[in-house]
């Protein structure tokens, strides 16, 4: 499904959305790095926007989750840490066809 909005844009926005449009800006080679693929040599300025809607979408994305897993290991005690550890030999073969190794 495909839903269009307006978006307000101010002189900083307009200017950076022309310079996206050159197709060897610094600017569309970052974006392109980001989203993981250079946009067409007549990319419209629906298609260079839904870009950085994409590129701004993936780094909130793993903002959170970077965020996420820090509050996550903050919150661990020393308990959980020796579980962990103790897992972590025992998912790396610490065990075989339901047999400990000795």
């Amino acid at each position: 499904m495909s839903v269009r909005k307006s978006v307000p844009m101010g002189p900083e926005d307009v200017a950076v959305l022309e310079r996206l449009h050159a197709p060897v800006s610094p600017e569309r080679q970052a974006l392109g790095q980001l989203i993981g693929q250079q946009l067409d040599a007549g990319a419209s300025d629906a298609e260079i926007l839904a870009a950085l809607v994409r590129a701004g979408r993936e780094a909130v994305t793993q903002q959170v989750a970077a965020t996420g897993y820090a509050a996550w290991a903050a919150e661990m005690d020393d308990e959980d840490r020796a579980y962990r550890t103790a897992r972590r030999g025992w998912d790396r073969g610490g065990q075989t066809d339901g047999e400990t190794k000795a």
